[in-house]
Order: structure tokens, then C-alpha cells, then sequence
């Protein structure tokens, strides 16, 4: 008898993470509107995954001819200052520097995370769950694998 997987595997290009199984795959389409629009910046949603209490979306971050990505310290000293910001920090994500920004209401947690990986290229998260759960988004962070 064997055991249900209790984990998920994503990997495309140079990302890799794992999620929950219970979880299952919706249209990336619907996610492209959690990722703020910039000039010259494209953030494509490359997975939509998740259940009817937990949303996680992971976007491509690509800057086009003539335009550079902002440094992780920029983005989170941005984003600290939108509304219902609970939390804004630099950390080691895949051994690079994220910026991680929560925003929380009285029953959810909103968490944004940005790397960059060279000038022009990099990735986002966005993770939307129950504001007592904390350690789905930790356990995908600490499984996040760039190659």
C-alpha cells in the first residue's frame, strides 16, 4: 500500500519548488493581475496553483531593451508603504536575496516576494492564505530551487 505524495514538484526553465498535493493547477491568466504593471518590466505568471483557501502564483520577471529591474532593497522599501504592510524584509530565498512583504486583513495573509536574478531577469511570488497559516508559504519558500 503506498502513500499519497504530500507534495507537488513545479519546475520550469531555471525554477523548481514544491506545494502541496491537495493543491491543483488554475489558469495562470487569472493570476496576472496580482503582479503590479511597470514600464519596460513584464511579470508573466508562469503557475497558478492552489485550493479555496490558499492561492500561490509564481511570475517570470523580464526587463526589456533599455530597462533594468529594481534591486531587492527598492522593491521592499516600495512596497513597505502600501496599505495593511505588516511586514517587510530582505531574506535568502535559494541563496539569494528576496524581498518579502506581507500585507495581512483581519482573516488573510497577502505575501509578496521578489529576487532578482541579474539585471533583466528575476522572479515574483504571490501567496494569498488564512492569516493563522504561516507554514504553507514557508514550506515553498524553503523548497525553492534556482539553477
Amino acid at each position: 500500500m503506498s502513500e499519497e505524495p504530500q507534495y507537488k514538484s513545479f519546475s520550469e526553465g531555471t525554477l523548481n519548488f514544491t506545494y502541496p498535493a491537495a493543491w491543483e493547477t488554475f489558469n495562470p491568466e487569472n493570476a496576472q493581475s496580482a503582479f503590479t504593471k511597470e514600464p519596460g518590466i513584464s511579470k508573466d505568471v508562469i503557475v497558478y496553483v492552489g485550493n479555496s483557501s490558499h492561492d500561490f502564483a509564481a511570475a517570470k520577471v523580464t526587463a526589456r531593451s533599455g530597462y533594468y529591474l529594481k534591486d531587492v532593497e527598492t522593491v521592499k522599501n516600495q512596497m513597505a508603504k502600501n496599505e495593511g504592510v505588516t511586514s517587510a524584509e530582505i531574506r535568502s530565498i535559494a541563496g539569494r536575496n528576496a524581498a518579502v512583504v506581507t500585507a495581512t486583513d483581519s482573516t488573510t495573509r497577502t505575501t509578496f516576494v521578489y529576487m532578482k536574478l541579474s539585471r533583466t531577469s528575476g522572479y515574483a511570488f504571490m501567496y494569498e492564505g488564512p492569516l493563522s497559516d504561516t507554514a504553507t508559504l514557508e514550506a515553498i519558500l524553503s523548497s525553492v530551487r534556482i539553477t
